[in-house]
């Protein structure tokens, strides 16, 4: 069996990166989720590749390599956003690979497997987690083609012209049982390229330490790792990061989990254990206010940690009550405070443009970020991601959107959706004026000055100065 797994090129890389004042502030990482797929074959003697089109690899290059592989099974993962990547690369290896058998996988199929199935350039989707999954399809596919696929678990497929889906798939509890990602079968970790303001040192990977969030924001789609928490233990993931650091030469790591201190004993025993194995690397993580607290963070700033990204959402309480009902103003407050205390610097993660957002409410964000003095703030575009509440509710109400054409989350001119209480250009303006607020704040510039400790540092502040002035032109 010839396996190719794809991860499809990143959107920003097909609309923006080309413009290289724009390209500096793109963030471009590993794909783990094929990653995993391939470590799981690998271990069930299967010969797999990966082509990881995020990195450069043009439409054209990618169909002449497949071509010449000319695989039995091609699996392309895809989100919202690289699903028209994804639809365009199945399309071309239909025509000329017609045998293939070609497998979506990844969050939009899994949030809208029906609209994903009935593009005919693709014969399965995975739903959900898929390495047990799509390993039993190959296995499946190697014995009987796509004959009885009805007795496969987490999968979409057509049948008779219709779209059938199957019994779902439970999660995957024991994660310690999966192997670690298949980072050898990926590109060299010069070719990526993480946000400038994310990492103090190269190489940086990302890892993925447990999955499910619990959280329930209503902006998020939670279907492919679901809402039940499920972690690695502590020794498994140190094992994981020693891997990296001895194999690939890694000097720091980003948790890539949705709540990376929501089970804060694990936490405090990775960070005891990092000390005696004697691991000395620098790392950084996700967490949620609610999930911290003083004694936690000062443990993990000993450990190595030097930057804890909190996903605040807004700085209006009217706001942040529909975005995530549990958190509270008062809570953000205190996350980013008792962060600064342990010595750690904040990354904040605010959503802008949300059904209830107001004129008075995107300046309540913009002036909270301020006032609380957090190295780097994210305005993101609110973005309804198939299978999230605003999603479905603004679906009933009538909206449609066509995952089919490309979309930017970076251009700001890009917008999918606007608020009732703005004009489209209110909101773009909003975009541009918070950046540059936020970023050339006198204080702001002085303060960064000052925290710098090393020359390359020193090189990254500069380089981050002009890469936002140069995003905020037109």
């Amino acid at each position: 069996m010839r396996i190719v797994l794809i991860n499809p090129p990143f959107e920003e890389w097909l609309t923006i990166a080309k413009d290289k004042r724009r390209k500096a502030i793109l963030e471009i990482m590993p794909p783990l989720g094929v990653a995993y797929l391939a470590a799981v074959l690998e271990r069930n003697n299967y010969q797999v590749k990966i082509y990881d089109c995020s990195v450069g690899i043009s439409q054209a290059e990618l169909i002449n390599f497949l071509v010449n592989d000319n695989p039995d099974i091609v699996g392309i993962t895809a989100t919202s956003l690289s699903f028209a990547s994804a639809k365009e690369i199945a399309e071309n290896l239909r025509k000329l690979l017609p045998k293939a058998i070609i497998a979506i996988g990844g969050p939009h199929v899994t949030a809208l497997p029906q609209e994903t199935m009935a593009c005919e350039c693709f014969d399965i989707g995975v739903i959900g987690e898929g390495e047990i999954t799509f390993l039993e399809l190959v296995k499946l596919i190697e014995k009987s083609g796509l004959e009885y696929l009805e007795d496969t678990k987490g999968i979409a497929y057509r049948k008779d012209g219709n779209v059938i889906l199957a019994e779902g798939r439970d999660f995957i509890n024991d994660l310690n049982e999966l192997p670690f990602p298949a980072r050898h079968l990926l590109p060299s970790l010069s070719r990526y390229s993480p946000f400038i303001a994310s990492y103090r040192k190269l190489p940086i990977v990302h890892i993925i330490s447990s999955r499910g969030c619990p959280m329930g924001c209503s902006f998020c789609d939670q279907a492919v790792f679901g809402s039940g928490y499920r972690s690695r233990s502590a020794d498994n993931i140190l094992d994981e990061v020693e891997l990296v650091k001895n194999k690939f030469g890694v000097k720091e790591i980003r948790f890539y989990d949705d709540v990376f201190t929501l089970d804060k004993k694990r936490v405090f025993e990775m960070c005891d254990k990092i000390r005696e194995r004697n691991i000395t690397i620098s790392w950084t993580c996700f967490a949620v206010v609610n999930t911290i607290s003083k004694e936690l963070l000062k443990k993990m700033k000993g450990a190595g940690c030097w930057q804890i990204s909190f996903g605040l959402e807004s700085g209006d309480e009217g706001v942040l009550k529909y975005l995530k009902t549990d958190i509270s103003l008062e809570q953000n407050e205190m996350a980013v405070r008792l962060a600064q205390e342990a010595g750690l610097s904040v990354r904040a993660h605010f959503v802008i443009g949300s059904p209830w957002e107001t004129k008075e409410s995107l300046r309540n964000t913009l002036n909270f970020a301020k006032r609380f003095n957090i190295d780097y703030a994210h305005f993101i575009k609110f973005m309804p991601y198939p299978g999230s509440k605003i999603y479905n509710i603004l679906i009933k109400q009538g909206y449609r959107y066509d995952f089919t054409k490309r979309f930017s989350t970076l251009n700001n001119s890009d917008v999918m959706y606007v608020p009732e209480s703005l004009t489209k250009q209110e909101f773009i303006n909003f975009l541009g004026l918070a950046r540059r607020e936020f970023y050339f704040r006198p204080s702001y510039i002085l303060r960064k000055i000052i925290s710098i400790r090393t020359w390359n540092e020193f090189i990254r502040n500069i380089f981050s100065f002009f890469a936002i002035r140069n995003f905020n032109r037109p």
